[in-house]
């Protein structure tokens, strides 16, 4: 376990990732990783979706912290930047099948945490209907790229990022205030890029169903294609977009991660 005075990893091997995506898998299955996934599946119906996708993310990267610390690593934001590069370089320069492994290792371990936080039974509906294509995946993220930069959707999140609700200039007041703009932008995301329209929505057309379900189980397929460089592209440059409709300052957010990293 981490020590504060101890120095942490300065790599990482390719079976300890390994190792940490299982110590994962068992703290989502059978830990408070899955009681708290649980209790966020009951709020369904009574909070709104970008709120317990919020706590979903949250648990996951408590359960993260929990496991990296017993790698060395400290249970923060940093700890998890540098498991993440040590890992990164470690996949560098592993075999094929390794990385074939991790990758796969990732993605079920997100799959599952997203299942149980929504209730849904989309391990069991994966092996009946096999994976997206990366064709289709690229397509319906290029869709989701174009509908991000509508420009109603950049004037919405404009007009409603507009007003700062910073009380003062302290970087807690500043961080209050960013954490604020990137849910605005995660709400329309939801609201006006994935489910406008309602029966006619972008997850409807693309073969999801319809309303919040159809959201999860479409970033459940996605899953399978999150490193591909085309589909980070499409992705990236529209929320470039969106964050500075959103007037979230983008230089200060690269030295603020180049500060922790």
């Amino acid at each position: 376990m981490a020590n504060a005075n101890s120095p942490p990893p300065e790599k990482l091997a390719p079976e300890a990732g390994l190792g940490a995506q299982d110590a994962m898998k068992l703290f989502i299955q059978h830990g408070v990783g899955r009681r708290k996934l649980n209790e966020i599946a009951a709020e369904k119906g009574k909070t709104p979706l970008v709120e317990r996708w919020q706590k979903m993310v949250a648990t996951y990267i408590e359960t993260q912290c929990h496991v990296i610390t017993l790698l060395g690593y400290t249970p923060d934001e940093r700890g998890i930047g540098l498991y993440t590069q040590h890992l990164q370089q470690a996949l560098a320069s592993a075999s094929p099948e390794v990385q074939d492994m991790l990758r796969i290792a990732g993605r079920d371990t997100y799959r599952m945490v997203l299942a149980n936080a929504f209730g849904l039974p989309l391990m069991e509906e994966q092996e009946s209907k096999g994976e997206l294509s990366i064709v289709d995946a690229r397509n319906i993220m290029h869709k989701v790229s174009l509908r991000m930069q509508a420009p109603e959707v950049l004037e919405k999140v404009a007009k409603i990022c507009s007003t700062s609700t910073a009380m003062n200039d302290s970087p807690e007041a500043q961080q209050i205030d960013m954490a604020r703009k990137h849910t605005v932008i995660q709400q329309v995301m939801v609201d006006d890029v994935y489910l406008a329209g309602g029966s006619s929505s972008l997850v409807s057309e693309c073969g999801f169903g319809e309303g919040e379900d159809g959201y999860v189980k479409l970033q459940f397929q996605l899953a399978e294609h999150q490193g591909d460089p085309l589909i980070s592209q499409y992705v990236g440059s529209a929320m470039l977009k969106l964050m500075e409709s959103a007037g979230i300052d983008l230089a200060a957010l690269q030295q603020q991660a180049q500060a922790q990293a």
